[in-house]
C-alpha cells in the first residue's frame, strides 16, 4: 500500500499486486493472489493491499470486500478512505462497461455474416456490350451490386417466395425509393405494419370497393363458390 497525506490525515492508496493475477478482473491489481486453487475453479487465496486480511474465494468477495458490499460472505475493508472508495467504484464501472462494450461488438460481429465479394454485374455488363454511357455514370456499380445482395439476403433469410421480385408494389416501392432519398429513412416496424399501416390500408381498400357494393343495392350479386 502507498500512503500520503492530506492535511495531516493518512489516506490509503490502492497499489498493484505482486503474484498471480485474478485473470482479466478490473480490482485484482488491488489484491495479491497467495495460491491458487489445484482443481481448477475460481477460488484463490488472496489477501487485501488495503487490511492484509486473507480470504479464500472467487472474485466476487475481492468485489465485495473493496467495494464495501455486504452479503456477500466476505467481510468488508475497513481500511479503505472514503476518498478511495469512490476511486475503486469507478474504476470497476469503467472497467466492467468497456469489457461490456467489447462482447457486444463481438457479438455483432458473430451476428453479422460479410456479403459474397464476387459480382455479376460488370460481367452482365461486358455480355450486353457496354461503353459506359449516361447510365453506368449516374448510378454506383458498387453501390448497386451491394443493394442486390442485401436484398437477396432478404428473400433468403426471410424465405420469401421469389414472386415477390416480379410483384408490382415491390417494384413501386423500390422505385420511389431510388428516385426520392430519404435521409435517415427506417423502412416500417414489424408493429406499424400489423397495426397502423394495416389499418390505413384496409379503409382506402373499404373506399376504393364502395361503388362496387352501391350497385349491389340495383343490380343485385351472385355468391359464387367452388365447393
Amino acid at each position: 500500500m502507498e500512503a500520503s497525506t492530506t492535511k495531516g490525515k493518512s489516506i490509503l492508496r490502492p497499489t498493484k499486486s505482486v503474484g498471480f493475477d485474478f485473470d482479466d478482473k478490473p480490482l485484482s491489481n488491488h489484491v495479491q493472489i497467495l495460491m491458487v486453487a489445484p482443481n481448477g475453479s475460481g477460488n484463490r487465496i488472496w489477501s487485501c493491499n488495503f487490511c492484509n486480511k486473507r480470504v479464500t474465494g472467487s472474485y466476487s468477495k475481492v468485489k465485495a470486500h473493496l467495494l464495501k458490499l455486504f452479503g456477500h460472505g466476505v467481510a468488508i475493508c475497513k481500511e479503505i478512505s472514503n476518498e478511495v472508495c469512490p476511486t475503486l467504484k469507478m474504476e470497476n464501472e469503467e472497467a466492467e462497461k468497456k469489457k461490456s462494450m467489447v462482447q457486444l461488438d463481438a457479438r455483432k460481429k458473430a451476428d453479422y455474416v460479410s456479403l459474397p465479394q464476387v459480382s455479376d454485374l460488370s460481367q452482365q455488363k461486358k455480355q450486353k456490350g457496354s461503353t459506359g454511357g449516361a447510365l453506368e455514370k449516374s448510378f454506383s456499380i458498387a453501390n448497386r451490386n451491394i443493394a442486390d445482395k442485401l436484398a437477396a439476403r432478404m428473400f433468403y433469410a426471410s424465405g420469401l417466395s421469389f414472386n415477390l421480385a416480379t410483384s408490382p408494389y415491390f417494384k413501386k416501392y423500390s422505385e420511389f425509393l431510388a428516385a426520392n432519398p430519404i435521409p435517415g429513412y427506417i423502412p416500417p416496424t414489424y408493429n406499424r405494419l400489423r397495426t397502423t399501416l394495416l389499418a390505413q390500408e384496409k379503409t382506402n381498400i373499404n373506399i376504393k370497393l364502395q361503388p362496387i357494393r352501391d350497385k349491389w343495392k340495383r343490380k343485385g350479386l351472385s355468391i359464387c363458390s367452388d365447393g
